[in-house]
């Protein structure tokens, strides 16, 4: 019975990601857990960086489905570490909720540290939070991508990935 459960939560994690652009990128337990661990590169410094993102997830993000979360310094959605002399200036986390008959959380976190070029590097991290979830279709990368594609950036975001969520061969 276990088997068969385990079976259906993967096939319903399958169909709860809503675009095929951004859903190729599936992940297999990298983490143990299905998960997507990427780098965003952005022109925009730290500050800006984090505005956009925290204003879109406060909001309910993109598809309404991204819930702030509270952070160890008290603040709702990002916390500001440039006080503290870190290799990031900001730290956050949302929940995502996906889409499909099951609705299942996945966590995403985020630090966004200067780049050399002035601008930022966000090193995005979604992990599906419903045990036995194997392979994740691509929803990991999504609940990072859907976000970031969804904003007004100066230019083009480059993504750097690091051996989860690799785009499909070709």
């Amino acid at each position: 019975m276990l088997r068969v459960t385990t079976l259906l939560a993967l096939v319903l994690a399958a169909k709860a990601c809503p675009d095929p652009d951004l859903c190729a990128n599936s992940d297999c337990g990298s983490c143990g857990n299905a998960c997507c661990n990427i780098t965003v590169a952005v022109t925009e410094a730290t500050a800006t960086t984090m505005s956009m993102l925290n204003s879109s997830i406060v909001s309910g993000g993109p598809d309404g489905a991204y819930k702030a979360q509270m952070t160890y310094e008290g603040t709702l959605g990002f916390a500001d570490l440039r006080a503290y002399s870190k290799p990031v200036d900001f730290i956050g986390q949302a929940i995502h909720t996906t889409t499909g008959e099951n609705h299942f959380e996945d966590s995403v976190s985020f630090t966004i540290a200067p780049s050399a070029s002035g601008g930022s590097l966000i090193q995005a991290f979604s992990y599906s939070l419903i045990a036995g979830a194997y392979c994740d279709e691509g929803q990991n990368y999504y609940n990072i991508m859907h976000l970031v594609d969804s904003l007004d950036w100066l230019s083009t975001p480059e993504v750097s990935f690091s051996g989860s969520c690799l785009p499909p061969a070709k």
